[in-house]
C-alpha cells in the first residue's frame, strides 16, 4: 500500500523528546516493515498539508491516509472524502476536553472539527476505552471504532542479558531496582513512589531507585530517600533507553486515584518487554493491560500502603517476581507496533473488498 501518514500537531515533530513523537515514528516504521510505502506529512499549516497530499496522490494514488488526530485538523478528512481514499484516525487523548480544562483557550473547544473528522473516518483507533467513549460521543461510528493500547518496539526493548555490565553500573549488588523512565509529569504521582520507597528503606529492604530521564525529582526525593539508594541518569535517546529499562526489576506506576487515566503509557509495554514486573493502580485500562498475578501486580489506587506492599512481596518472593517477569515478556510480545499496523491494513483491505 501507499500510505500518507499525516500529523498536523506542531508539538509532535519527529525526533522530539516526547512519547508522542516515539508513537508517531513507531507506527510509520511498522507500516514500512510490513512492506508498505510511507509518505510522512508533518505539517501544521492546513493549506500546505492539503497541497502535499494532493501532490502525492497525483504522482501515484494513495491507498490510505493514516492520521494522528490533532485539534482543528480537518484536512485529512476532507481530502480522504473528496479523493475516495480510506481514512484511519489515531486518537490518543480527548483533545477538546484537555484544551477546555487545561489551556483556558478562548472561545469554544473544537467540537465541530472533531465531529466532522470522527464521523468521516473509516477506522478510528483509540488508545483506551475512555478515549473510545469520547470519540463515539463526538461522532465516531461504532463499527469503525476499535481500542488498541500503545505498542512496543520488540527489537529495542528486550530482557537484560546475564551479567549485564550496565545493570552493575546502575544498581549496587543485591539491590532491587525500582525504575522510572521518561519525562516526569505532575500526574505521575512521583511523590507516592518516593513515600513507598522510604517506607521500604525504613524496613531495611534493599530497594534502589533508578531514574532515567528529565524532571524535578529532587523536589520529592530531598530528605526522604538516602542518596545512596538512588541512581540518576539524564535523558537517553529512545533507541538506547531499552538497555536502561532492562536494568530495572520493577516498574511501579504511582498515578494518584484522581488522575485522568485515559492514556496508554508507552513506558508500561516497554518495561514489560524487558522482563520488568509492572505494578499499576486499578485506574482506567491499566488493570486490563496488566493481569494481576499473571504478568504483574494491580493494586488499589486509593490504598496509600498498597504500592509498598506489592513491592515488598516481589522482594521477599524472588520466585514470584521471576514468574511475573516471564509473564510480562510474553504479554508484551503480543503488543508490537507491527500488530497494530497489520490490523489497520487488514481493516482497510476488508473495506476495499466490500
Amino acid at each position: 500500500m501507499r500510505i500518507a501518514c499525516l500529523n498536523q500537531d506542531p508539538g509532535i515533530a519527529p525526533g522530539r523528546r516526547k512519547g508522542a513523537a516515539v508513537h508517531l515514528l513507531s507506527m510509520r516504521r511498522a507500516f514500512e516493515s510490513l512492506g508498505n510505502e510511507v509518505l510522512a506529512v508533518d505539517e501544521s499549516d492546513p493549506a500546505t498539508a492539503r497541497e502535499r497530499l494532493e501532490r502525492a496522490h497525483a504522482e501515484r494514488p494513495l491507498d490510505l491516509v493514516y492520521e494522528r488526530h490533532a485539534l482543528r485538523a480537518t484536512v485529512g478528512a476532507s481530502f480522504a472524502r473528496e479523493r475516495e481514499v480510506p481514512l484511519a484516525l489515531e486518537v490518543n487523548a480527548p483533545l477538546a476536553e484537555e484544551e477546555e480544562r487545561w489551556r483556558a483557550a478562548p472561545g469554544r473547544p473544537d467540537l465541530d472539527g472533531e465531529r466532522l473528522v470522527f464521523s468521516r473516518a473509516d477506522l478510528v483507533l483509540a488508545v483506551s476505552h475512555q478515549v473510545a467513549r469520547y470519540a463515539f460521543a463526538r461522532g465516531a461510528r461504532a463499527e469503525s471504532l476499535h481500542v488498541f493500547p500503545n505498542g512496543v518496539d520488540l527489537e529495542r526493548f528486550r530482557p537484560r542479558p546475564a551479567g549485564d555490565a550496565l545493570r552493575s553500573s546502575l544498581v549496587p549488588e543485591g539491590r532491587f531496582a525500582l525504575g522510572f523512565h521518561g519525562r516526569l509529569r505532575p500526574w505521575h504521582g512521583f511523590e507516592r513512589l518516593v513515600a513507598s520507597t522510604r517506607e521500604l528503606v525504613d524496613l531495611g529492604l534493599p530497594v534502589h531507585l533508578v531514574l532515567v530521564g528529565e524532571g524535578d525529582f529532587d523536589k520529592d526525593l530531598a530528605g526522604r530517600v538516602p542518596a545512596d539508594s538512588v541512581t540518576r541518569v539524564p535523558w537517553v535517546d529512545h533507541d538506547e533507553v531499552g538497555r536502561y529499562v532492562a536494568a530495572f526489576d520493577a516498574l511501579p506506576l504511582s498515578y494518584p486515584p484522581d488522575a485522568p487515566c485515559y492514556f496508554s503509557p508507552l513506558k508500561l509495554a516497554e518495561a514489560m518487554a524487558c522482563g520488568v514486573v509492572p505494578l499499576v493502580p486499578d485506574l482506567g485500562d491499566l488493570s486490563e493491560a496488566v493481569r494481576d498475578g499473571h504478568d504483574g501486580i494491580v493494586y488499589p489506587a486509593r490504598d496509600p500502603a498498597a504500592l509498598a506492599q506489592g513491592i515488598r512481596r516481589l522482594i521477599e518472593d524472588p520466585a514470584q517476581a521471576a514468574r511475573l517477569a516471564r509473564g510480562a515478556v510474553r504479554s508484551a510480545q503480543e503488543k508490537s507496533w507491527e500488530r497494530i499496523a497489520a490490523f489497520v491494513l487488514g481493516f482497510v483491505g476488508a473495506r476495499a473488498r466490500r
